[in-house]
Protein backbone atom coordinates (compact mmCIF):
# COMPACT_ATOMS: atom_id res chain seq x y z
CA UNK A 1 0.00 0.00 0.00
CA UNK A 2 2.77 2.67 0.74
CA UNK A 3 4.41 1.48 -2.32
CA UNK A 4 0.89 2.69 -4.26
CA UNK A 5 0.46 5.86 -2.38
CA UNK A 6 4.62 7.01 -3.44
CA UNK A 7 3.61 5.77 -6.91
CA UNK A 8 0.81 7.90 -6.77
CA UNK A 9 2.88 11.26 -5.27
CA UNK A 10 5.10 10.67 -7.62
CA UNK A 11 3.06 11.20 -10.58
CA UNK A 12 0.72 14.16 -9.07
CA UNK A 13 4.04 16.14 -8.58
CA UNK A 14 5.31 15.16 -12.35
CA UNK A 15 2.09 15.98 -13.28
CA UNK A 16 2.16 19.14 -12.55
CA UNK A 17 -1.00 19.82 -10.06
CA UNK A 18 1.38 20.49 -7.33
CA UNK A 19 3.63 23.16 -9.47
CA UNK A 20 3.18 24.46 -13.03
CA UNK A 21 5.14 21.71 -15.32
CA UNK A 22 6.93 24.28 -17.08
CA UNK A 23 8.88 25.32 -13.88
CA UNK A 24 10.72 21.65 -13.96
CA UNK A 25 13.69 21.56 -15.48
CA UNK A 26 14.09 19.58 -19.26
CA UNK A 27 14.98 16.44 -18.40
CA UNK A 28 12.06 16.61 -15.79
CA UNK A 29 9.14 17.48 -18.38
CA UNK A 30 10.62 15.21 -20.87
CA UNK A 31 10.14 12.15 -17.69
CA UNK A 32 6.73 13.58 -17.35
CA UNK A 33 5.31 13.30 -20.84
CA UNK A 34 5.29 9.35 -19.56
CA UNK A 35 2.86 10.11 -17.02
CA UNK A 36 -1.15 9.98 -17.66
CA UNK A 37 -1.72 12.74 -15.09
CA UNK A 38 0.96 15.53 -16.91
CA UNK A 39 -1.98 15.20 -20.08
CA UNK A 40 -4.74 15.06 -17.33
CA UNK A 41 -3.39 18.74 -16.18
CA UNK A 42 -2.57 19.76 -19.30
CA UNK A 43 -6.30 19.34 -20.99
CA UNK A 44 -7.79 20.61 -17.55
CA UNK A 45 -5.32 23.73 -17.89
CA UNK A 46 -6.33 24.47 -21.48
CA UNK A 47 -9.92 24.65 -20.74
CA UNK A 48 -9.97 26.66 -17.48
CA UNK A 49 -6.92 28.42 -16.96
CA UNK A 50 -6.11 29.49 -20.10
CA UNK A 51 -9.69 29.81 -21.07
CA UNK A 52 -9.60 27.71 -24.19
CA UNK A 53 -12.35 25.33 -25.57
CA UNK A 54 -12.67 21.50 -25.71
CA UNK A 55 -10.50 21.64 -28.93
CA UNK A 56 -6.92 22.36 -26.78
CA UNK A 57 -7.93 19.53 -24.28
CA UNK A 58 -8.38 16.65 -27.40
CA UNK A 59 -4.55 15.54 -27.70
CA UNK A 60 -4.56 15.34 -23.61
CA UNK A 61 -8.04 13.49 -24.16
CA UNK A 62 -6.97 10.75 -26.81
CA UNK A 63 -3.36 10.45 -24.66
CA UNK A 64 -5.30 9.63 -21.67
CA UNK A 65 -8.29 6.95 -23.75
CA UNK A 66 -4.40 5.43 -24.76
CA UNK A 67 -3.34 5.40 -20.95
CA UNK A 68 -6.59 3.40 -20.52
CA UNK A 69 -6.17 1.31 -23.15
CA UNK A 70 -2.99 0.54 -21.96
CA UNK A 71 -3.68 -0.07 -18.64
CA UNK A 72 -6.79 -2.41 -19.48
CA UNK A 73 -4.44 -4.55 -22.00
CA UNK A 74 -2.25 -5.13 -18.92
CA UNK A 75 -4.87 -5.63 -16.46
CA UNK A 76 -6.55 -8.21 -18.93
CA UNK A 77 -3.48 -10.31 -19.30
CA UNK A 78 -2.54 -10.43 -15.88
CA UNK A 79 -6.01 -11.70 -15.10
CA UNK A 80 -5.57 -14.50 -17.44
CA UNK A 81 -2.44 -15.43 -16.25
CA UNK A 82 -3.63 -15.71 -12.85
CA UNK A 83 -7.03 -17.90 -14.08
CA UNK A 84 -4.29 -20.17 -15.68
CA UNK A 85 -2.56 -20.98 -13.12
Amino acid sequence: RGLAVFATLIMVMLGGAWVPSFMFPAWVQNVAMAVPTKWAIDGFDAMTWRGQGMDAALTSIGVQLAFAALFALLAIGKFNREQRA
